[in-house]
Formats: structure tokens, sequence, C-alpha cells
């Protein structure tokens, strides 16, 4: 699923700026739009399986394990694009990187959210 919803949204998000004729930005940035959503699916999958294992181990902390990983991510995003920060007058890497990061936070509150909501699927003994 973060496969598809990585490899589709990047094709639509490539044609978008494409059509804009904005693609030459990119050569000027130092970055590249398949480097920012290589760098949130990497995120993602990092917290899809933190979210697993804590569903797993212990799911009343997931709440709170969640949030720890979103600060993390939004932490890690700091760190990969505070150099393209104030680089264009039109901020270009700015947007480009906040489509990015909340595409796959929302795939990341999906995530957290089946986890919350999946009933135990075991079967009590009498």
């Amino acid at each position: 699923m973060l496969v598809l919803l990585a490899v589709t949204a990047y094709f639509a998000h490539y044609l978008v700026l494409d059509g804009m004729e904005l693609s030459a930005f990119w050569s000027q940035s130092g970055y590249s739009l398949l480097g920012m959503y290589a760098v949130g699916a990497v995120g993602s999958l990092f917290a899809l399986v933190l979210i697993m294992l804590t569903n797993w181990a212990m799911p009343k902390n997931l709440g709170f394990v969640f949030l720890g990983i979103m600060t993390i991510k939004v932490i890690a995003g700091y760190i990969y694009i505070r150099k393209g920060l104030g680089v264009f007058e039109n901020d270009f890497i700015e947007y480009n990187f906040l489509v990015v990061f909340f595409l796959f936070l929302f795939f990341d509150v999906f995530i957290a959210f089946q986890a919350l909501n999946q009933e135990d699927s075991t079967v009590e003994k009498k």
C-alpha cells in the first residue's frame, strides 16, 4: 500500500510540476523530487514497522508511541530540508516538501488509526 501510494503520488506530482514548467528549479536546488519521496517513504516505512511492533507488544501505549514517531519524523524532515529553506523567492522547495511530508503523514495517521481500531482476532476459550 505504501509503495502504491508513493509511486502514484510521485508521478502525479511530477506531471503537475512538468505541466506548470517548474521542473527546471530542481537543478538549481540541490534536491530532487525523487529524493524527497524516498525520504518520506523510508520514514513512513520506519513508522509502519514501529507502529505494528508497538501494537503487538504494548497496544495501550500506541498513541504515545505514534506521537513520538511523528516527532522524530518532523525533526528528521527539518534536518533533511533545512539547507533548502529560503533558497528560492517563490518557496519552491518548501511547498514541494510540504506536499510530500503531508502525504506521508496522512498515510502514517491512517496506519495508526487502523492499528488502534483493530479488533482482537483471538478466540476466547470458555
